[in-house]
């Protein structure tokens, strides 16, 4: 057998796995030369390299911690509501317009108000121009036209019965039936001073009434703290009469203007619309002017109370007092004490 046959014939002897992925060489027989012969080398075979960590000495390996993974959240239950009824955007509202027809408020100028209306007062002009434009005449028929400045009128009425309720719980008539009962009991006293054939003594007649005159001064003295008030009250209402007036007269001056270019027809109601306003405007006049009365009347009676009553009765109890502490009393406290009662007397039946 030949050296190359041999060679062929033996087998190369692999004793265990590998540990590293190189290639075996062939075996060899020991005194065979390699010269000029040519070796065929296997395939190698190529296998995963399994890496193991190196442990160093004295050191530990970090243990390999999983991923934390994430919690699991459960759904947050809501309470259940009640829908909200889903609103409808407002639409914009667009005017409707007739072709040919221009439909807008009247917006005068108040320098063609001046013109119109010479030597009445800006504030009032001004009003007047407010009202026309609150005025659309095209779009006006009978009833609207009837009913132009009836809001005005209604106040004016309103304010009429205002003014008659507050005469009817006014504290006038108390303070005034209170000044009739004073003068009567001061009128007794001081005819049983002045005697006659029915002669009184003065001081049983004056301790007879002297509880009730002293309570009459203090709902005097209270009255006059009420009439300072009701006084404020009819200045109120004096000055909401005024208003009133001014807004019928404003009104009565609108329809003046709008009755230049009115058909016949819509100027006589605004004729009628616009005497019926002055009628009311001539009682709002007329109530500013009794009001007035009814405030000098009360100021009248209010200086009446504080300035007369309540001043003079001090006099008339202490003068009445020495007369009646005495046992037989001088001429001269009798003449003093019937001068101070007759004053007072004359004063109250002066004013009531």
């Amino acid at each position: 057998m030949t050296p190359d046959a041999l060679i062929m014939t033996i087998k190369p002897t692999i004793i265990g796995t590998p540990a590293t992925g190189k290639s075996l060489a062939p075996t060899r027989v020991v005194g065979l030369s390699d010269e000029g012969v040519t070796h065929a080398q296997p395939a190698p075979t190529v296998r995963p390299t399994a890496i193991t960590p190196t442990a160093l000495s004295g050191e530990t390996a970090p243990a390999i911690k999983a991923a934390p993974q994430p919690a699991a959240h459960k759904p947050t239950a809501m309470p259940y509501q009640v829908p909200a009824p889903a609103v409808a955007p407002a639409e914009h509202v667009k005017a409707s317009v007739l072709p040919g027809v221009q439909r807008k408020p009247l917006d005068v100028p108040l320098e063609t108000l001046v013109r119109r209306f010479p030597g009445t007062p800006s504030p009032m002009l001004a009003d007047v121009r407010a009202i026309l434009a609150g005025v659309c005449p095209q779009t006006m028929d009978t009833p609207a036209w009837l009913g132009f400045g009836m809001q005005a009128q209604e106040v004016a009425s309103a304010l009429v019965k205002e003014r008659l309720a507050l005469m009817e719980k006014s504290e006038t008539r108390a303070v005034t039936k209170h000044l009739a009962r004073l003068h009567a009991l001061l009128r007794d006293v001081l005819d049983a001073m002045e005697g006659g054939w029915l002669k009184r003594s003065v001081a049983k007649v004056w301790e007879s009434v002297e509880g009730e005159i002293r309570q009459l001064d203090t709902l005097l003295s209270n009255g006059g703290t009420a009439l300072v008030k009701f006084i404020g009250q009819l200045e109120q209402l004096s000055q909401k009469n005024r208003d009133a007036g001014e807004n019928l007269q404003a009104h009565s001056l609108a329809a003046d203007y709008l009755f230049d270019g009115a058909p016949a027809d819509i100027g006589q109601l605004l004729t009628t619309r616009q005497l019926s306003m002055t009628t009311s405007h001539a009682l709002t006049v007329e109530q500013v002017q009794m009001l007035a009365l009814d405030r000098d009347s009360v100021k009248e009676l209010m200086t009446l109370v504080q300035d007369g009553v309540l001043l003079k009765l001090p006099a008339v109890y202490s003068q009445l007092a020495g007369l009646s502490g005495t046992p037989k009393s001088s001429d001269t406290q009798r003449f003093l004490a019937a001068e101070k009662l007759n004053e007072i007397v004359q004063f109250i039946q002066r004013k009531i």
